[in-house]
């Protein structure tokens, strides 16, 4: 798994800088360019310096934009340079720009060689933001750009230099807080990262299975493992079905935080088919590779239960996450057979390569048994989706207008956005089936509504429930600073920043 940490430490006014091979300092956008606040207290002649860049014009701040600058010797004890780095405007500097000028930061520092720097930028707060929550965003940028999935290329046999230390300087009391909570949500990123970049003759149900055991070593976490056996005995046909025609069995995946006293739980469910060919209704071979990440719903579940793992918040959380592989083969399911669910609903198999929402079905029917607050359900579900939302937004449709609102707003924080889709009644006319209750396809138009309109027949009415498609979000992002090439790991900081919340209004 991924180990290209790095640390970072709190610096108080007065410590010695010189031991760092950079001293970060922020430029925001303007008519005329401006240092952030701070620096003119540190020394003159750096002052100077600085804007004398400026004044020429070698940055103009915006965001993505840095500038190496020699520094004078001064009797302060400074660096022997400066890494000037572009803000944007100042009445942008909301989270999501942070996470970018943190990513950006990251991957000049690594261009420039720097071993050790001191930054300046944990002392910037956006406007409206919540104490620590500028900071917490600037950090979960810088961490999650160092990200590389490299576990079977060979490595350099002299790496180039990179970041080891950023000295954060003047970040505030919360500082060191703030950095062990975005570690521990970065981490949990990776996490998912590595699991969805990782090849499918290498993450299968079972070895996935293996990672949720893992997490309970610390003993915040307990996980569960349904085999074949269990899944029968419980009339999971619908997992049991779509695994059936690979030679690795399916599971069901269970893990719990509980740790919120006697409050309900908070249920994720996410869909892991960590190969999908299609089944018997063969994808075309183009792209099928890709097919590795139709588990990331379930990877960031996992991601998920790894940070919360770490942070130990006092909230009652459930995982599940059922896991197969969608393979062809003499013993696989057929179109036209029919399914009889955990919730006794009989379903006609029209595609075998709309299987997401037969696995789904049965974990939905799981987590509504377990008496929760909220199910909130993730699947790279429908290519419907993308065609939709394209690779900015995740499908959001549930039964609950206020959980959507509450997914809705994290997601604007979060920078995971989602998009409400409307649930009409018509659109449940497109599933009917002549031959079962329902039908796992509907018409061509509105497939991502209908596959959720699918999922509500295996959610208890009053039980609040949320559906993200992120079929499109999942993976080949492009254009943010902190997101590389394969997985994105999203849902994870959209998932614990609403779970966060949700813990503040208890202790409120």
């Amino acid at each position: 798994m991924n180990a290209q940490a790095f640390q970072v430490t709190c610096l108080q006014d007065g410590a010695d800088l010189t031991a760092a091979d950079a001293l970060i300092v922020g430029v925001f956008q303007g008519d005329e360019p401006q240092l952030q606040p701070g620096v003119e207290g540190m020394d003159k002649k750096l002052y100077k310096a600085m804007n004398r860049a400026l004044k020429a014009g070698w940055i103009t701040g915006k965001v993505g934009q840095s500038l190496p600058l020699p520094l004078p010797e001064s009797k302060a004890g400074l660096p022997p340079r400066a890494l000037l780095v572009g803000l944007g405007k100042r009445d942008k500097l909301d989270e999501e720009a942070l996470r970018q000028i943190g990513g950006h930061t990251l991957k000049a520092c690594d261009s420039q060689r720097m071993v050790s720097v001191i930054s300046l930028l944990g002392q910037l707060q956006g406007d409206d933001l919540e104490a620590g929550r500028s900071l917490q965003a600037l950090l979960e940028g810088t961490w999650l750009a160092r990200y590389r999935f490299a576990d079977y290329q060979k490595t350099e046999e002299e790496p180039k230099p990179r970041l080891q230390t950023l000295q954060l300087l003047g970040a505030g009391d919360q500082a060191e807080a703030v950095v062990a909570r975005s570690e521990a949500i970065a981490r949990g990123v990776w996490f998912t990262r590595d699991l969805c970049n990782s090849p499918a003759n290498v993450l299968t149900p079972k070895t996935l299975a293996d990672e949720a055991k893992g997490l309970a070593e610390n003993g915040n976490i307990k996980s569960v493992v349904w085999d074949t056996t269990r899944l029968r005995r419980k009339g999971m046909n619908g997992i049991l079905a779509v695994g059936q025609g690979s030679e690795v069995p399916p599971r069901m995946i269970v893990m719990e935080h509980l740790k919120g006293g006697d409050r309900p739980p908070l249920v994720l469910v996410g869909k892991a088919i960590t190969f999908d060919s299609g089944g018997i209704s063969l994808k075309p071979a183009a792209n099928m590779g890709d097919m590795k990440f139709d588990m990331s719903g379930g990877g960031a579940v996992l991601g998920v239960m790894k940070a919360l793992d770490a942070l130990n918040w006092p909230v009652n959380v459930i995982g599940i996450v059922p896991a197969a592989e969608n393979m062809p083969s003499g013993k696989a399911q057929r179109p036209g057979d029919v399914i009889k669910m955990s919730n006794g609903v009989h379903v006609e198999v029209l595609n075998t390569d709309a299987e997401g929402r037969l696995i789904l079905a049965d974990a939905l029917v799981h987590a509504c048994s377990l008496k929760p607050a909220a199910v909130i359900d993730m699947a790279t579900l429908t290519g419907a989706c993308v065609m939709a939302l394209g690779h900015n937004a995740t499908g959001l449709m549930g039964n609950d207008d206020d959980l959507q609102s509450e997914l809705e707003a994290v997601g604007k924080l979060t920078g995971e956005r989602v998009w409400r889709l409307p649930m009409f009644d018509e659109y449940q006319d497109q599933i009917k089936s002549k031959v079962g209750d329902i039908k796992n396809v509907g018409e061509r138009g509105a497939g991502t509504i209908t596959a959720a309109c699918f999922l509500s027949h295996f959610v208890e009415e009053e039980i609040p429930w949320a559906h993200l498609d992120i079929a499109g979000t999942g993976w080949g992002v492009k254009g943010k600073s902190y997101i590389d090439d394969g997985s994105v790991g999203v849902g994870v900081r959209l998932l614990l920043r609403l779970i966060e919340g949700r813990m503040q209004e208890a202790e409120a």
